[in-house]
């Protein structure tokens, strides 16, 4: 399965020398004889144009682009690129997401792809506006470091453009849990490239039934178990949730999809899970692991800003339910079902927000990171239902996050910044269950949910990326609502 986040930009650099046809000193040129001789010009030109090279291979990181192979260009003070100048894009034209010029290439723009610069003297004050009201999505950087943070960014909309979902669905165009779900597939593809199969969910249990319990799949569960510091959790019901994942990606590898979201209440009222002895619990957790979106309820909004933050951000995204805990609450009150809780002593002298569901994954400290430590418990009360359990406060990498989730139309997306407070396990249903310090307040955080047209589910990301959201909606052309 190919990995969205792993395509890169492919810059294609154009290094433009004019070259005069004769020795002469005007209002824009001067120097001496020598300098001013053509033969100079080209040789000083090829000079600098192998230097720029060498330049681009050093500073432009490849964690974001691909350099392709640049091109010399000739034109002399006629202003006009000849054309067999102009077709040394073309080769790898196809390929090419942007041009990165060193000065004016009259003509460039008949390819049609946004055109780049690298100064700080006045040449992209004139050049880059040109070629924006010529409709391409060109800009300028003052130095590497400001280009390559554009390139990162544009990284992350050209994942989001190389992403297909996988949706399992009831095939019902308003979900049971998902009221405030964006509904418009199609203007998500328009808006934002995403592609998507929506078929029905009887369809993985087939697939589950033709599949044998293979080796692979017992070595996969034995390394869960294995690697998890305490297991309430049989074997068996640990395989069977290890099938349903392996199927899922047989699935999604069939579709050709990279992003997976499966419904979850009319899934359950078909009994489907029940005789197979799965949630798709462990399923989210496993995908999210291997850098791909995967997300509870068949809920859209959910994994369109799970999509996003996955890729800008390089860790994996825990979503959850949003509920208040009133301040000098205790939380078995607060939730009504205190059978459910380990000794559930944690009470706060504020409102905070809770979060639960069983789907944390094991890099949300980032793909580069190490595993975060887990425990492996089970859903149900009979004892199925895998979920990797991961204590979101005493293993995060810090205590700031980002909670986030787009509105019901795709086009805005709500943020905010908390301060995570603590993390529990229940033995039963979703958990682990975690507690957050909204800036701003949870009741007004939570009426802008509603509100807003936004939705329950929220995603939540370690770190603050609010700016970073505020840059990628400017690129990708979705609004920003920043709760404070």
């Amino acid at each position: 399965m190919k990995k969205a986040i792993d395509v890169r930009i492919n810059v294609k650099p154009v290094f433009s020398n004019m070259v005069h046809t004769g020795i002469w000193e005007g209002p824009c040129r001067v120097g001496t004889k020598e300098e001013l001789d053509p033969i100079f010009e080209v040789r000083t030109g090829k000079e600098q144009f192998k230097l720029w090279k060498k330049e681009l291979m050093d500073n432009i990181d490849s964690k974001y682009a691909n350099v392709l192979e640049p091109v010399y260009m000739q034109f002399d003070e006629k202003f006009v690129v000849p054309q067999k100048e102009l077709d040394k894009v073309k080769e790898d034209n196809q390929e090419t997401d942007l041009f990165l010029i060193t000065y004016r290439v009259p003509g460039l723009d008949i390819f049609q792809k946004p055109v780049t610069m690298i100064n700080k003297g006045p040449t992209p004050l004139d050049v880059i506006p040109y070629y924006i009201d010529l409709g391409l999505d060109s800009w300028f950087a003052h130095d590497y470091k400001e280009y390559n943070e554009r390139l990162r960014l544009l990284q992350v909309q050209k994942a989001v453009k190389s992403t297909k979902w996988l949706i399992l669905s009831a095939t019902e165009q308003i979900t049971a849990t998902g009221y405030a779900n964006p509904t418009d597939l199609l203007d998500l593809f328009k808006r934002y490239g995403i592609r998507n199969n929506r078929v029905t969910f009887r369809n993985i249990f087939d697939l589950m039934d033709n599949m044998e319990m293979t080796e692979d799949i017992e070595k996969k569960a034995d390394q869960i178990l294995s690697d998890s510091t305490k297991n309430t959790i049989k074997k068996e019901f640990v395989s069977s949730d290890v099938k349903f994942y392996k199927a899922v990606k047989a699935m999604m590898e069939d579709y050709d999809c990279n992003g997976f979201t499966i419904s979850c209440k009319e899934l359950c009222a078909s009994r489907l899970p029940y005789s197979h002895k799965i949630t798709p619990c462990l399923c989210h957790s496993l995908l999210k692991d291997e850098e791909i979106p995967s997300a509870c309820e068949e809920d859209i909004g959910a994994l369109l800003t799970m999509t996003f933050l996955t890729y800008l951000t390089n860790s994996a995204v825990y979503m959850g339910n949003s509920v208040l805990v009133e301040k000098d609450s205790d939380v078995t009150n607060t939730l009504g079902m205190p059978k459910l809780l380990f000794d559930p002593t944690m009470t706060f002298d504020e409102d905070v927000l809770e979060i639960h569901h069983a789907v944390p994954s094991l890099k949300m400290a980032g793909y580069d990171k190490e595993n975060l430590p887990y425990q492996m418990g089970h859903f149900t009360y009979e004892g199925f239902g895998s979920k990797m359990q991961v204590d979101l406060y005493k293993d995060a990498p810090q205590k700031t996050v980002t909670l986030a989730r787009f509105n019901r139309h795709g086009d805005r997306v709500l943020v905010a910044e908390a301060e995570i407070l603590g993390s529990e396990f229940k033995e039963l249903y979703c958990s682990p269950e975690s507690y957050f310090y909204v800036k701003g307040g949870v009741r007004n955080f939570r009426k802008r949910q509603a509100e807003g047209l936004y939705g329950n589910h929220l995603c939540m990301v370690y770190g603050n990326h609010i700016e970073d959201i505020k840059k990628l909606g400017a690129i990708c052309g979705f609004d920003v609502e920043y709760f404070k």
